[in-house]
C-alpha cells in the first residue's frame, strides 16, 4: 500500500491531470536513419515492420514530452542557483562531447550521464528530468540526421529518468525531492545509487532494444541480450562516479565537483579506449571467425564437389570415361559399361579405336588431335560403336580436355550417349515423311527430291537424261464409290505392287496422291525403253483385279516427259508429264502420250479459257438460246429447249461441250447450272405469254450429271421456281442416260423428289450411251428424246427404222412421250409421222435463237411447222483450240 501510494503521487506530480501515462524505457542516442517512405507500405492488410516502428517512436516521443513537459511545470524554482545553471551549461555544452561508441551497435554513452545522476542526487527528480532530457537533445542533434530519431532520443531520456525518479520514490527515498541524499546512511545511499544504475541500465536498453526488435524482425529479448546485456557496467560506473562526487562535495565542498572533472574525464577516456581496444578486437575476432568460415566452407564445398563428381561419374545415366590422349581407357562408369556390353576390366585392358565403327575412325581421331594439341576446347558429333555382341550402337560422343599434373599431356573426357533408338526413331520419322502410309511407296515431297536430284546431274553431264511418266488411274472413282473406300485402297495396293514389277531395277515410282502415281528414269537409256515401261503397265493392268471376290479391271493415262532445255526444275518435268497425261484421258484414256510443246500451248489455252469462264460465271454473262420443240400431231410449237450458250470476245462463240466439260472439272457446274435455270424460268415466263391460257407449253432446260452430286440440288430448284414464279408443270429436266452410273440410288431419289412438286423428267440422247431399261420402269420419266445418230440415216434407205419402232413402242407401254432430235428434213419428218412419235426439233423447224429473235419468231405467229421464215439461224459455234 506504501509503494502504491508513492506510485500515485509521483504520477500526480509529473503528469498532467487526464493524460495516460506509457511506461517505456530511455534510449540511446541512436544513429540509424528512419525510411520513412517505406514505413507507409501495407502488406495483406497488416502494417510492415517499418510502420510499427514509427508508430512506437511516435508513442515515445508523445510520452517523453508529456513527461518533459510535467517536470518543467514542476521545477523548484528555489533550486535555481548560479551551481545548477554551471552544472546544466556544463553538461550539456561539454560534457555531452565526450561520449564511448557501443560496438556492434550504433548508439552512444556520454560523460554527461554522471553528471545527470549527479544532478539527480543535488537538486532532485525534476530537475534531472530537464537536464537529461536536454543533454540527450543536444548530443543527438551531433549525431543523428533523422529529427525524429532526435526526439525520440531526447524523450527516451525524459521517461528513462522519470522512471529512475519514481522507482527511488518507491523504495521509500524522498530525497528525490529535496536532493539531500547525503542524510542516508552508507548502505542506502549505495542502493540508491543500485537503483539508479539498475533502472537507468533497463529503461533504456529496453527502449533500445524494442526499436532494434522491431527494424531488424528479430525477438527483443534476442536483441537486448546480444547488443545491450553487456553495457550495464557501463551505468554503475556513471551512477556511481556521480555518487563519489556527490560524498565528496559533502565533506569538501563543491570544489570537489571542479576537481572531479579532469578524473572522470580521465576515466571516461580510459574505458573510451579500452572500449576502441575491445571493439577492434571483437572486429579481428569476428574477421578471423569469417575468415574461417570461408575456409571451412570452401573446404566443405570442394568436399562436397568431390564427392558430387564422383557421384555424377559413377551414376551418370550416360557413359562417362577418362581416356588417355592415345585412346587407352583409364577409367570408365557403369553406364558406358552397360552401353557397350564391356566390363570395366575389359574397357581398361582396350582402347576407345577398337570399338568405334571404322567409318568414324578418321574423323574422330582428327578431331582429338586438335583438341589435344589446343586448337579446339571441345567436340561433339555422332559416332557408331561395336556393342560386344557385334551390334551397332549410335552414340552422341562429347570430349573436352582435363589437365592431369602428372603428364605431359592433358587427359581426354569422353561422354557418350547411347541415341540407338532415336536414331531409328528418326529413320522411321524420315521413312514416314517421304513414303506412303498406303502402298508403302514414295510420297510426293520424296519423288520432287529424287527429281531435283536428278536434274542437277542433267546441269552436271549434258548426257544425262530423265524421263517422268505420271499416271493416272482411269475410272477409279467409280470403284471406290461402288465397292467402297475399302476396297479402294486394296486396287491401290495392288496397283502399286504391278508397278514396282514393270520397273528397271534403278527406276522410282511414288504415289502422288489419291489414284495419282509417277515414275523416274534416269541416267542412260533409250526412248524405246520408256515407252516399254508404259506398255508393260497397260498390259498389266489389262488383267483383272481380285479385291475380296470382287473381279474389278483399271485402266490408266500415262503422260511421258523426257527433260528438255526447258525444264529448269521439278516443278517444270510434273507440270508437262502431268498435262500430257490429260492428253491421254481426253484421247480415250488407257493409253500413253509423249509430251510435245504443243500440248503445253494447249494447256495454256485451256487454263486461259478457264480462267474466262470463272469471270463469266461469277459476273452471270451467259446467254440462253432456245429450240422450239414441235408436236407432230398438230404441228405446233408445245415448247422450248434451253441452250446455254457464252460468246466470248476473242474467240467468238464457245463450242457447250468444251466449256460445260470444263465446268465440270473444275467445280463451277452448279453455278452454271443454275445461272441457266434462272434466266430460262425468267425469259419462259415470257415466251408463255405469246401462247393461249390452254396451250401446251414447256422449257426443257439441261441437267449435268455432275449437279446431282450437290445435296442441295432439289431445294435449289425450288427456291429458283419460287424466286421466278414459274410454275414447275412447265418445267422440264434433261438428263442423260449416265446420271445411272455415277449416282444410282441417290439419283433415283432426286428424281422422284423432282416429280413430287411437279417438274417433268427427259432422257435426253436416249440410246447413246448407257441404257439400262429397268431404269426406265424406276424413273418417273416423261419423255425420251431419241438422240440425232439414229434420225440422221432413216432417210437413206429407212435405215434404223426398227430400232426407232422398238424404242416408241417401248415408251408407249410404259406410258412415256418421245421427242426425236435432229430433224433436218421433211422425209425425216414424215418416217417420224408414220411412226407416231409424238414430237420432234431440229433445224427442218427452227435452229436455237437468242431470247431476243425467239420473241420475233412468236410474234409473227410462227408457231406452225408450215410458217418457217427463213433467216433466224444460229450463230455458228467454233472451238476454241483446233
Amino acid at each position: 500500500m506504501i509503494i502504491e501510494e508513492n506510485l500515485r503521487r509521483v504520477l500526480l506530480k509529473f503528469v498532467y491531470p487526464g493524460n495516460l501515462l506509457i511506461f517505456v524505457s530511455r534510449d540511446l542516442t541512436l544513429l540509424e536513419p528512419f525510411n520513412y517512405a517505406e514505413s507507409f507500405s501495407f502488406l495483406n492488410g497488416f502494417m510492415t515492420t517499418d510502420l510499427k516502428t514509427k508508430y512506437y517512436m511516435f508513442a515515445v516521443i508523445a510520452l517523453g514530452f508529456f513527461c518533459f513537459a510535467g517536470a518543467v511545470v514542476s521545477l523548484p524554482a528555489q533550486k535555481i542557483d548560479v551551481h545548477l545553471i554551471f552544472l546544466f551549461l556544463f553538461t550539456v555544452l561539454i560534457a555531452s562531447r565526450v561520449s564511448i561508441e557501443f560496438p556492434k551497435v550504433k548508439s552512444h554513452i556520454a560523460v554527461s550521464d554522471t553528471f545527470v545522476a549527479l544532478g539527480l542526487l543535488v537538486y532532485g527528480g525534476e530537475i534531472a528530468v530537464v537536464l537529461a532530457a536536454v543533454e540527450a537533445l543536444m548530443s543527438s542533434w551531433r549525431f543523428c540526421n533523422k529529427k525524429i530519431t532526435v526526439f525520440f532520443n531526447f524523450s527516451a531520456m525524459a521517461i528513462s529518468t522519470l522512471l529512475v525518479v519514481v522507482t527511488l520514490e518507491l523504495f521509500g527515498f524522498d530525497a528525490t525531492k529535496t536532493g539531500d541524499f547525503y542524510s542516508y546512511s552508507l548502505d542506502s545511499f549505495f542502493a540508491a545509487l543500485s537503483i539508479i544504475a539498475i533502472v537507468q541500465f533497463l529503461a533504456n536498453t529496453s527502449l533500445a532494444a524494442v526499436y532494434g526488435a522491431l527494424k531488424s524482425k528479430k525477438p527483443i529479448w534476442e536483441t537486448w541480450k546480444s547488443d545491450y546485456l553487456w553495457t550495464f557496467v557501463t551505468y554503475f560506473v556513471g551512477a556511481f562516479s556521480a555518487g563519489a562526487i556527490y560524498q565528496a562535495s559533502t565533506i569538501f565542498g563543491s570544489i570537489v565537483i571542479l576537481a572531479s572533472v579532469p578524473v572522470i574525464f580521465l576515466v571516461y577516456l580510459s574505458y573510451r579506449m579500452y572500449m576502441k581496444n575491445i571493439t577492434m578486437s571483437m572486429m579481428q575476432a569476428e574477421q578471423a571467425e569469417k575468415h574461417a568460415e570461408i575456409l571451412e566452407s570452401q573446404a566443405r564445398a570442394l568436399r562436397e564437389s568431390e564427392e558430387r563428381f564422383r557421384s555424377a561419374f559413377d551414376y551418370a545415366p550416360i557413359g562417362i570415361a577418362l581416356v588417355s590422349p592415345v585412346g587407352d581407357w583409364l577409367k570408365v562408369n557403369k553406364a558406358l559399361c552397360d552401353i557397350l556390353g564391356y566390363t570395366e576390366e575389359e574397357f581398361l585392358q582396350s582402347d576407345f579405336q577398337s570399338m568405334l565403327c571404322r567409318d568414324n575412325l578418321g574423323a574422330t581421331l582428327t578431331k582429338i588431335h586438335e583438341l589435344v594439341s589446343g586448337k579446339i576446347s571441345n567436340c561433339q558429333m555422332e559416332q557408331r560403336y561395336l556393342h560386344k555382341n557385334n551390334k551397332t550402337v549410335w552414340a552422341s560422343w562429347s570430349v573436352s580436355r582435363v589437365i592431369d599434373s602428372n603428364t605431359d599431356y592433358p587427359n581426354l573426357i569422353f561422354q557418350i550417349q547411347d541415341i540407338t533408338d532415336k536414331k531409328h526413331a528418326q529413320e522411321k520419322l524420315q521413312y514416314e515423311a517421304t513414303h506412303d502410309a498406303l502402298t508403302g511407296l514414295p510420297n510426293r515431297a520424296f519423288f520432287l527430291q529424287q527429281l531435283e536430284n536428278a536434274l542437277d546431274s542433267v546441269r552436271s553431264d549434258r548426257r544425262y537424261k530423265v524421263c517422268v511418266l505420271f499416271i493416272d488411274l482411269d475410272r477409279f472413282k467409280v470403284i471406290n464409290d461402288s465397292l467402297g473406300h475399302f476396297f479402294g485402297d486394296q486396287l491401290l495396293i495392288e496397283i502399286a505392287s504391278r508397278l514396282r514389277d514393270c520397273l528397271r531395277p534403278d527406276d522410282l515410282v511414288a504415289r502422288l496422291g489419291g489414284d495419282e502415281f509417277t515414275i523416274l528414269v534416269e541416267g542412260s537409256f533409250k526412248p524405246e525403253e520408256v515407252i516399254s515401261i508404259a506398255e508393260r503397265i497397260q498390259e498389266k493392268f489389262s488383267e483383272p483385279f481380285n479385291l475380296g471376290g470382287h473381279e474389278v479391271y483399271s485402266s490408266a493415262s500415262i503422260g511421258i516427259l523426257h527433260n528438255t532445255i526447258n525444264h529448269k526444275s521439278a516443278e517444270d518435268m510434273m507440270r508437262d508429264a502431268d498435262t500430257a497425261m490429260y492428253q491421254a484421258k481426253r484421247a480415250g484414256k488407257a493409253r500413253h502420250e509423249i509430251f510435245d510443246e504443243n500440248m503445253h500451248e494447249e494447256a495454256k489455252a485451256i487454263l486461259e479459257l478457264e480462267n474466262d469462264l470463272r469471270r463469266v460465271v461469277e459476273r452471270d454473262e451467259f446467254t440462253v438460246f432456245y429450240q422450239p420443240i414441235y408436236s407432230l400431231e398438230g404441228t405446233q410449237i408445245q415448247g422450248f429447249e434451253a441452250l446455254a450458250r457464252w460468246s466470248h470476245p476473242e474467240h467468238g462463240f464457245i463450242s457447250p461441250e468444251k466449256f460445260i466439260a470444263l465446268a465440270e472439272e473444275i467445280g463451277l457446274i452448279d453455278a452454271l447450272g443454275f445461272q441457266i435455270l434462272r434466266k430460262a424460268c425468267r425469259q419462259g415466263l415470257v415466251l408463255k405469254s405469246f401462247f393461249p391460257l390452254d396451250a401446251p407449253f414447256t422449257i426443257s432446260v439441261n441437267v449435268s450429271c455432275k449437279q446431282f452430286a450437290n445435296p442441295q440440288f432439289v431445294g435449289e430448284i425450288r427456291s429458283v421456281l419460287t424466286e421466278t414464279g414459274f410454275a414447275p408443270e412447265n418445267l422440264k429436266l434433261e438428263i442423260t442416260e449416265s446420271v445411272f452410273i455415277e449416282h444410282k440410288e441417290k439419283a433415283v431419289e432426286m428424281l422422284h423428289q423432282l416429280r413430287e412438286i411437279g417438274v417433268e423428267i427427259n432422257i435426253d440422247d436416249f440410246g447413246s450411251g448407257y441404257s439400262n431399261l429397268s431404269y426406265l420402269m424406276q424413273l418417273p420419266i416423261s419423255t425420251l428424246k431419241i438422240d440425232r445418230s439414229f434420225i440422221n440415216p432413216i432417210n437413206v434407205n429407212g435405215r434404223n427404222l426398227e430400232i426407232i419402232q422398238t424404242i416408241l413402242t417401248l415408251a408407249q407401254s410404259l406410258g412415256i412421250k418421245i421427242v426425236a432430235e435432229g430433224v433436218e428434213d421433211a422425209s425425216q419428218l414424215d418416217q417420224l409421222r408414220s411412226l407416231n412419235c409424238e414430237g420432234a426439233q431440229g433445224y427442218f423447224f427452227a435452229k436455237p435463237m437468242s431470247f431476243e429473235k425467239m420473241t420475233e419468231f412468236l410474234e409473227n405467229k410462227n408457231m406452225s411447222v408450215t410458217n418457217i421464215p427463213s433467216g433466224y439461224d444460229e450463230v455458228p459455234i467454233v472451238s476454241l483450240v483446233q
